[in-house]
């Protein structure tokens, strides 16, 4: 995912410089566009560390909420 993310993210942004200094509008909304596409791509592909950095109350709050109400129910 990370290849597809730089194959879209390098001509676009190279279309972008081309259309700014010429003032080509259609390549600017089509540089736009790729760029927004790969960011998509990133946020996709940060995504799954999501679950690893995700804050720590989170991740263990049934195993706290088991803690509260008295620990060993199953005993």
């Amino acid at each position: 995912m990370k290849k597809a993310q730089i194959i879209i993210a390098i001509p676009s942004s190279l279309l972008l410089i081309f259309s700014l200094i010429t003032s080509y509008k259609t390549g600017l909304f089509i540089s736009m566009a790729g760029l927004f596409v790969a960011l998509l791509l990133r946020q996709i592909r940060l995504w799954k560390y999501g679950a690893i950095l995700d804050h720590p109350s989170r991740r263990y709050e049934s195993e706290v909420e088991e803690e509260l109400d008295g620990g060993d129910s199953e005993v």
